[in-house]
């Protein structure tokens, strides 16, 4: 007999899932999709895009928490709610983007659609609208709450991240919730890891100040210990990449990305500055990472009688949500459900949300998107099909994870 009600639950819970995966509407979220992409949202100028996601939501029949982060901009909340008795999550994603520049213009063409933003990431915003919009379609009742958040202020520096920390402030007063964050960025695959990340200065000052090249042996030439500290962190990396390898992201990385030094030909320099980035594995955290590099530098500095300074900038600290956290689980059944295969579970040096949301929020967070092989190109385009597919995948998750019909999962 319990053999027979537990073949009928799985026929059950099939069925439902079935149905949920069936009421998205592939066109719908194609041509919302292309409605976002039409409309320019560089960061910092996304009120237009705000307003029309806000109106979107409306018409699905939510109440919108329209968050002002800056004047007339904003992040804005939607929350499903479920019966009270399953986890919560949250569905989260970015609609600002790079600057426009030459990238083509936004157009439809068979499975495509092109245009800034489109792969990053308007489209998954819109596969979002989709998976909340069929779970009301099949009137599904999950356990626990869904939560969307569309935010503000992700790609560019100017913006200091202000919509991902605003979104950082309100899950600590209680004004958004979820036991997790999905956001649906990258590719459509586990992406539960990212390196820590920093920009890193180096400035070595010359207390003689500058002096004619004749009167002072090349030796002593603050420029030639910027050769030696040069040759000093290709070592480094030739260390880190034969040191401990993070099963998921690889070895640690430190590169170089600007050189300046000096304001005339026969002169030596007063201050020389390099600038460029490390990413870094869970082993330390971003004090102790700056340490490592004074200590690189210090014995060069010294040799060369030069002050030394080292600063960072934009750090983000890593962080790793294990492939066994039971919302990375639902996602990889969901997308099991929908693709027949398995999801791989992957890391990242890149950083993104994720770094904040875990080390600054204390919310266990991953991506999984549609794509993200044209983000930031000059021919940015997405796959239309491969939007239905991820919100296919959110809905399914969000039934997995949050519990359907009072079975929690």
């Amino acid at each position: 007999m319990q053999i027979k009600k537990s073949r009928m639950q799985m026929e059950q819970k099939q069925d439902q899932w079935t149905a949920l995966k069936d009421a998205i509407d592939g066109e719908w979220i194609a041509q919302m999709a292309h409605a976002l992409v039409e409309i320019p949202s560089v960061t910092l100028q996304e009120a237009e895009v705000c307003r029309y996601y806000a109106v979107q939501l409306d018409k699905l029949g939510f109440a919108v928490d329209r968050r002002e982060v800056s004047e007339g901009r904003y992040n804005l909340y939607a929350r499903l709610p479920g019966s009270g008795n399953g986890p919560s999550l949250m569905l989260n994603g970015h609609l600002d983007t790079i600057p426009i520049g030459d990238c083509v213009p936004c157009r439809r063409e068979g499975d495509r659609l092109y245009g800034r933003g489109s792969t990053d990431m308007k489209g998954a915003m819109a596969a979002k609208l989709g998976a909340l919009r069929a779970l009301k379609t099949a009137g599904i009742t999950l356990n626990g709450d869904l939560w969307l958040a569309a935010i503000v202020g992700h790609e560019q520096p100017e913006a200091g991240k202000d919509g991902p920390l605003a979104l950082v402030e309100d899950y600590k007063s209680g004004r958004v919730g979820g036991d997790r964050i999905l956001i649906g960025e990258g590719w459509n695959e586990l992406w539960v890891m990212s390196m820590g990340t920093m920009v890193f200065t180096i400035e070595l000052t010359s207390p003689r100040g500058g002096t004619h090249t004749t009167y002072v042996p090349f030796e002593e030439n603050p420029i030639r210990f910027v050769g030696d500290l040069i040759q000093r962190i290709t070592a480094y990396q030739e260390e880190l990449d034969a040191g401990a390898s993070h099963p998921l992201a690889g070895t640690e990385r430190i590169d170089l990305g600007t050189v300046e030094a000096g304001d005339y030909f026969n002169r030596t320099p007063v201050q020389c500055r390099l600038t460029g980035t490390v990413r870094w594995g869970p082993r330390a955290r971003a004090e102790e990472v700056l340490a490592e590099l004074r200590d690189l530098a210090a014995p060069i500095a010294e040799a060369g009688q030069l002050e030394l300074e080292v600063s960072m900038d934009h750090e983000r600290e890593p962080f790793e949500t294990p492939a066994e956290d039971p919302a990375v689980q639902a996602v990889a059944q969901a997308h099991r459900f929908v693709h027949g295969d398995e999801s791989a579970v992957t890391g990242k040096r890149i950083v993104g949300d994720a770094n904040l949301f875990v080390n600054l929020g204390g919310v266990p967070s991953f991506y999984y998107g549609p794509s993200n092989e044209t983000a930031h190109s000059d021919g940015e385009w997405v796959s239309l099909s491969r939007l239905e597919q991820a919100a296919q995948v959110y809905a399914l998750s969000a039934a997995a994870y949050c519990g359907l019909n009072g079975s929690r999962k």
